[in-house]
């Protein structure tokens, strides 16, 4: 019996040195800034500093992130906790990335310097990749690399999720065409990769990246990068940006 504890207690020791790192921070420090803040300010003044922007009519505001010299946050006025909040999946749910993927050109006015859709992505962490318990967004630089190696993927079938191999993982990416986000919310696409997906969006990490495909069209790659402890990968999808903007 004794042994038996001993392997239970090994093993929750490694899933606590997994998940603790990312529950450093205060995890409430961003709704705080939106909720006390943001919306206040905006409300009270029509000033909506430290925010960027705060758009109180599609519900969400803009924050440059401490992290990188170009990476923005969005997140919604109201609190929803993270990628397992059910609301996101109701039907009349705002479609956040959308919202997101119109204010990537931040990113470029905050360096100088032009970035194409392909060297641009929006990204959520998993509940064990974040350390924050209100949803936020990023927008940020891609890798190169990821960038080049889903150029594989240009020619998939449209909406199909796809295995995608990088960096010795499997991970799982979706084709889209450049009118997806009119119509399209990817965190419902992600709960409709299959029924364990639907059932645990708290283990689902996912990323947008504009892509420029066979054709010469462009469009976009969703990525679902679901947490594998048994790979130490927490679902942090982040990995794949540079919040360096080196590229």
């Amino acid at each position: 019996m004794r042994i038996v504890h001993l392997f239970l207690l090994a093993g929750l020791l490694a899933l606590s040195a997994l998940v603790l790192p990312a529950r450093a921070a205060d995890p409430h420090k961003l709704w705080e800034i939106v909720s006390q803040q943001c919306v206040p300010g905006m409300q009270a003044q029509g000033q909506p500093r430290p925010c960027a922007l705060v758009d109180l009519e599609h519900g969400f505001v803009i924050l440059k992130d401490i992290i990188g010299p170009a990476q923005y946050l969005l997140m919604p006025t109201r609190r929803l906790s993270g990628i397992e909040s059910p609301e996101l999946l109701a039907p009349d749910a705002p479609n956040y990335w959308a919202y997101a993927w119109q204010q990537r050109t931040r990113v470029a006015q905050t360096l100088g310097r032009a970035r194409s859709d392909e060297q641009l992505g929006v990204e959520v962490n998993s509940a064990a990749g974040r350390s924050q318990l209100h949803l936020h967004l990023h927008i940020d630089c891609m890798r190169r690399d990821v960038a080049a190696s889903l150029g594989d993927h240009r020619d998939d079938p449209w909406r199909q999720w796809r295995a995608w191999y990088f960096e010795g993982h499997r991970y799982w990416v979706m084709r889209l065409p450049a009118d997806a986000l009119a119509h399209e919310d990817p965190f419902k696409l992600a709960a409709g990769r299959s029924d364990y997906a639907a059932a645990n969006m708290a283990s689902q990490s996912l990323l947008l990246t504009g892509a420029r495909f066979a054709d010469g069209s462009a469009g976009f790659f969703l990525i679902n990068m679901p947490v594998n402890f048994d790979q130490q990968e927490q679902g942090s999808a982040e990995v794949l940006m540079d919040h360096d903007c080196r590229w």
